[in-house]
Formats: C-alpha cells, sequence, structure tokens
C-alpha cells in the first residue's frame, strides 16, 4: 500500500465533532470540522458512500469555514428505512446543517454535494436555496443511467464474510476506475464494513436503489435552483459524459462555473483531493461576490 502523505495523516487526526439526529424515525449521524461561527459548507456524499469519504478534504476546508457532513439514511451508520422519500433526504441534510452550527453564521451556508448527492443537493437547492450562498456540484450525473425506484431489480442482501478483511478485499468503487491513492481506499472500505452476529458485511441498505424514487432528468431543473450554482468533473470521468457536460452548459444561467479536475475520474476526491481542495475554495469564494451586473442604457 501507498505510504499515507503527511497532509492525509494530518488530516485524519484532526478529530471531528460528531452528534445525531432523528428524521421521520430514523438516527442519522453528521460529523463537522472547523469552529462554530464560521461560515458553513454542508457536504453530501454520493451513493454507497459513508461521510468518511469527505473526512480528509473537510478538514482541509474547516480553515475557513465550519464544515459539516453526514451519512443519508441507508448509508454508513445511520438507519435505514422501507422507503426512502426524497423530501426526507432533505429534511436530513436540513437537520444535519441546523444541528452542526451551518446556520449560526451571519451569512448563509453553502453546499457540496459528489454524485447522487448532486441529484438531492440541486433539489435541496430549488426547494431551500434561499438558505444557501451557493452549491457545487461535483461529477454528479442529473440524469439516470439505469432504473431506480419501484421499477429497478431487487438487489441480493450482501454477502456476510466471517472476517473483516475478506469483506474489505470485495470493497470496490462503483464505476470502477484506476486508483493511485490505494491508502484512501483502504480508508473508505474500513468505514463501509460491519460486523453482525453472523460475520461482516457492507453497511449499505442492499435495497437502497429499489427504495428510492429519484427523478430520472434533473438537468431541466437546474435554472431553478435558488442560489448560485457550480459544476465540478473528473477530467477522465465516465460519469458525467462530454453530452451531459454540455447539456448542462446549455440550460444552466449565464456565467456559471464549469470546471474539469486533471487527471481525476468520478471519484474527484480520492484521485486528486488536494485539487478539489483548491478549486472548491475559490468557487466558495466567488459565491461570495456579488456579480457585476451589465449596465444599461443611459
Amino acid at each position: 500500500m501507498t505510504q499515507e502523505p503527511s497532509w492525509y495523516l494530518q488530516a485524519m487526526a484532526d478529530t471531528p465533532e460528531s452528534g445525531w439526529i432523528v428524521v421521520d424515525g430514523a438516527r442519522i449521524e453528521w460529523a463537522a470540522w472547523g469552529e462554530r461561527g464560521k461560515p458553513g459548507l454542508l457536504l453530501l456524499i454520493g451513493n454507497g458512500a459513508h461521510m468518511g469519504w469527505w473526512r480528509p478534504l473537510a478538514s482541509m476546508l474547516a480553515r475557513d469555514y465550519r464544515v459539516a457532513t453526514f451519512n443519508w439514511s441507508g448509508m454508513g451508520t445511520s438507519d435505514w428505512r422501507d422507503a426512502y422519500p426524497i423530501p426526507t433526504f432533505l429534511d436530513e441534510a436540513l437537520g444535519v446543517a441546523t444541528d452542526a452550527g451551518l446556520f449560526d453564521a451571519e451569512q448563509r451556508p453553502f453546499l457540496g454535494a459528489h454524485s447522487f448527492g448532486g441529484f438531492l443537493g440541486l433539489q435541496l437547492l430549488i426547494d431551500h436555496g434561499d438558505r444557501f450562498a451557493g452549491g457545487i456540484l461535483i461529477d454528479s450525473r442529473m440524469r439516470l443511467k439505469a432504473k431506480w425506484g419501484n421499477q429497478a431489480t431487487p438487489a441480493p442482501r450482501f454477502r456476510v464474510h466471517p472476517k473483516k478483511d475478506d469483506t474489505i478485499a470485495r470493497f470496490r468503487l462503483i464505476p470502477q476506475q484506476p486508483v493511485e491513492n490505494d491508502f484512501f481506499i483502504r480508508m473508505l472500505a474500513e468505514g463501509a464494513v460491519v460486523e453482525t452476529e453472523d460475520g461482516w458485511r457492507f453497511r449499505q441498505d442492499f435495497d437502497f436503489r429499489r427504495k428510492t424514487q429519484l427523478e430520472p432528468d434533473m438537468l431541466p431543473l437546474i435554472p431553478h435552483a435558488r442560489c448560485p450554482l457550480a459544476f465540478v468533473r473528473g477530467e477522465l470521468t465516465q460519469s458525467v459524459t462530454d453530452e451531459i457536460w454540455q447539456a448542462k452548459k446549455a440550460v444552466a444561467p449565464a456565467g456559471t462555473p464549469f470546471v474539469e479536475i486533471p487527471h481525476a475520474h468520478h471519484h474527484v476526491m480520492v484521485d486528486q483531493p488536494i485539487a478539489l481542495v483548491s478549486v472548491m475554495r475559490v468557487l466558495l469564494n466567488a459565491f461570495q461576490v456579488p456579480r457585476v451586473q451589465q449596465a444599461g442604457p443611459i
């Protein structure tokens, strides 16, 4: 395994504040870095992820922000549900933002969302965008590749293994891609498994896709966000194709930033974490600068 670089060790040594909220009967775990009272930044995870995906980056972003992330219901340490309605997901996000103190600052908080989190992040900024100062949507297709909800094929239960390492060895990024930062992958795999009475298995609700009814194409909804947006993708992504990237540009308001991270696939925070942090810092600063209005005739 590749040796962990110093920035990673420092970030992982930064112990976050943690807490739990209850939303519609399910316990939701969150973590936060940075001082309360700083501008807030809520980070949303993708499908099958857990809040460890954001942990190294959150620590670096916490220099300037009060940063919080959490496990959606059905993921990580949060409870499972019989069904996952979109409004309930939005209640989870707002509940965490409130409990973690992201609304404590004088200015409105920001949003960062990856992959599946981008679907929910866009809907959050459509329904509640007046409560946020801007949102960065990272390698999120906004258009489904496969069927979700009642039309999705029921998934088989996760296999249970007698040893933790046997389960960790089966951990894969979806979509699969080359990985250079394998120390990052080991951390993600560690957080993705849980011990049960029968052995070790993956944490996520195995039938999450069938229980979740997503809008199949959210691209036309981009102009309806009630705060500024920015879009980021990995240069090598196979998820946000050139077709989707151009479709986003066609419907986004004029002046919306579109940024590609070099040498990054879909899982941008794994491939290029420092580059992603740098891009996010620039975009978050840009959200705070009023756009210059074009002068009209005198």
